[in-house]
């Protein structure tokens, strides 16, 4: 399938800001396959280097935007390199099933129930990103979860606790205002990770799947990614180009290029 080489510009649905994304050339698959530590820090990297604000001037501030417009944006990502349909595979963790299942969404459709609502909340003006609850819970102030904070204590024990201590400041928070913080916090950023639901076409029985995106993204990503190495052997060896010449072209004439190559080495 032959791609545009960017997209329509995508409208983040917590910032507003318009994205727009491009496929990926050899350079970006070398860096898809050799960027460095978790899922979240390497799906960074990408988003830093495959989408741009909806002027073409400058990627966004990945790190500094919410975790529901970085998934989203890789989700919109996804969809526009792989196309809206997204399959997911697992077996029925049932006892004595184990029936293999594949289970299909609409990006598109997903997206469509991340929309934020900000009813009932006003803003601190002192403190710029901070929030408070109207009623008596007024000493309890907040901000939304930002890719950093994630990135910060992702891994380690009580992440949601530590979470919850980076964004919630509060002389003391019993559990009927976190409660209310965090009902807040998800109509102003839903969640874009969620769980997947269907029934075991074998057993009947409910299943539950959880779903992260930058996971699902970045195995994606690295599976169109993971030939280049081959291609640009292939492609050199073919043509006498130079590297840099076949880590320019777009991802999807670099592998036509070397399919071709494949073929007629096959006669």
């Amino acid at each position: 399938m032959n791609l545009p080489e960017t997209a329509p510009a995508m409208k983040l649905p917590v910032s507003g800001l318009a994205v727009r994304f491009r496929v990926p050339d050899g350079s970006d698959d070398l860096a898809i396959l050799e960027a460095a530590g978790g899922v979240v820090e390497r799906a960074l990297t990408v988003l830093g280097r495959l989408a741009r604000l909806g002027n073409g001037d400058a990627a966004p501030p990945w790190a500094g935007l919410t975790v529901t417009d970085f998934e989203a944006a890789l989700l919109g990502l996804r969809r526009f390199l792989f196309g809206d349909k997204v399959a997911c595979v697992f077996r029925c963790p049932s006892a004595g099933c184990g029936e293999r299942m594949e289970l299909e969404f609409s990006v598109a459709a997903f997206l469509e129930d991340v929309r934020p609502s900000v009813r009932r909340l006003k803003g601190i003006e002192e403190c710029d990103g901070w929030f408070a609850l109207a009623g008596p819970e007024n000493g309890v102030r907040f901000r939304l979860p930002l890719v950093e904070d994630q990135v910060q204590v992702m891994g380690l024990p009580q992440a949601d606790r530590l979470l919850t201590k980076r964004c919630i400041a509060a002389k003391k928070l019993n559990a009927r205002e976190l409660a209310r913080v965090e009902r807040a916090m998800e109509a102003m950023a839903p969640l874009v990770s969620r769980p997947l639901t269907g029934t075991c076409p074998a057993c009947g029985e409910q299943l539950t799947m959880p779903l992260h995106v930058p996971r699902l993204v970045m195995d994606e990503l690295r599976m169109s990614a993971v030939g280049v190495h081959d291609q640009i052997h292939a492609i050199a060896q073919a043509y006498h180009w130079d590297e840099a010449t076949i880590l320019a072209m777009p991802q999807s004439r670099r592998q036509t290029y070397a399919e071709t190559i494949r073929k007629q080495v096959a006669l």
